[in-house]
């Protein structure tokens, strides 16, 4: 079956949603926490502190 242009925008439009990384890093940052990883938690908080500063979301 041949990918139609309406299914490609919609697939395109979810990867590129900024929801996307900002979930991720969060899931990081919850992960480095439960492992008491006290210097990468501080670093996923300040990528999503960024990330959301630069005008990215």
């Amino acid at each position: 079956m041949p990918v139609t242009s309406a299914t490609a925008g919609a697939v395109r439009r979810a990867i590129t949603d900024p929801l996307v990384p900002v979930v991720l890093v969060a899931m990081a940052a919850v992960a480095a926490a439960a492992r008491d990883s006290m210097v990468l938690g501080w670093a996923t908080v300040g990528a999503l502190a960024g990330y959301s500063l630069s005008g990215s979301v």
